[in-house]
């Protein structure tokens, strides 16, 4: 029988491979439906598809990390070197989608008041 803090390690591992997938199907889901995208990624397709795809390969890095964790092993450079790709597709597309609302708000309000005129 394991101490409290090896059974509390293990549900962290185990949570995390859920995130990891769940962040998997996220970035699937936008993927195959860019035109539906999640709630935060409303944008252009292509800034969607590439906030599925980072969401894909952060999943995959977090699953395959836990996975090698609860295993017994050491995580390699593989699961870092995804992360560091990861991480600039999911922010950079993100940063995008903001700006895009914006700008799409602003030509918005600037129709409307050119229509009051």
């Amino acid at each position: 029988m394991g101490t409290v803090t090896e059974v509390f390690d293990r549900g962290m591992d185990v949570l995390t491979v859920a995130l990891g997938l769940c962040c998997v199907g996220l970035g699937w889901w936008a993927l195959l439906r860019p035109r539906r995208p999640p709630e935060p990624i409303k944008g252009p397709v292509w800034v969607v598809r590439i906030w599925g795809l980072g969401y894909v390969l952060l999943g995959i890095s977090l699953t395959i990390e836990s996975v090698t964790l609860m295993a017994g092993g050491e995580p390699g450079r593989p699961a870092d070197l995804t992360r560091w790709v990861a991480g600039p597709l999911v922010v950079g597309s993100l940063l995008a989608a903001f700006l895009s609302r914006r700008w799409e708000r602003r030509r918005a309000r600037a129709t409307n008041e050119g229509r009051q005129a």
